[in-house]
């Protein structure tokens, strides 16, 4: 009797109310459609401030739906938007920097597929040094207008491998812009 009273007992109040907490979130998650939202790409509001950065010609991105081909896609590609008034596309890529999260950036690239702007939406870069990089829109700037001429863009440094996730970044993106364009996907 005692070992039921002071090992089973407790040990099945605990398994039905950690049952009933899991029950209630896995409701609440399925209610609320969370898996949608974070699958669904970016807000109207965050894409208008995104592309402000990225591809500042853009009126409006709409994102258009692309199989990946190459494994470089298949690594790299999150979403493709092109602009609605022809300004060009603006690519979601993630890209390798110190952490292993990776760098997530929107590249705008003009109808050449040259690019144009890069805006960093999200890293996980050390505090103090890559994130620096990351915040850096001068130093993006300077890496799109760099590779756009066909030059080898400066690393900052400190931050090497952060500074080369965003050149990887942005040449990521012109290498898949132009398998996209070769396949017809942007069409």
């Amino acid at each position: 009797m005692k070992i039921y009273q002071q090992i089973i007992r407790p040990t099945l109040v605990l398994v039905l109310i950690a049952s009933l907490v899991a029950a209630a979130l896995a409701l609440t998650y399925n209610l609320a459609g969370v898996e949608k939202v974070a699958n669904a790409g970016y807000t109207p509001e965050q894409l208008a401030e995104y592309a402000a950065v990225a591809l500042p010609e853009a009126d409006n991105l709409t994102q258009k739906t692309v199989t990946p081909s190459t494994e470089e896609m298949e690594d790299s590609l999150l979403y493709v938007y092109t602009a609605d008034n022809g300004a060009g596309t603006a690519l979601v890529v993630v890209s390798k920097g110190y952490a292993s999260d990776g760098i997530t950036m929107m590249v705008g690239l003009d109808t050449e597929g040259q690019p144009v702007g890069v805006k960093v939406i999200k890293n996980a870069e050390t505090p103090g040094i890559g994130d620096k990089v990351c915040a850096n829109e001068e130093f993006h700037q300077q890496v799109a207008d760099t590779i756009r001429e066909g030059g080898e863009p400066d690393v900052i440094a400190g931050a090497t491998k952060s500074s080369n996730g965003i050149i990887g970044g942005v040449r990521t993106a012109v290498s898949i812009y132009q398998t996209l364009e070769k396949e017809g996907a942007l069409a």
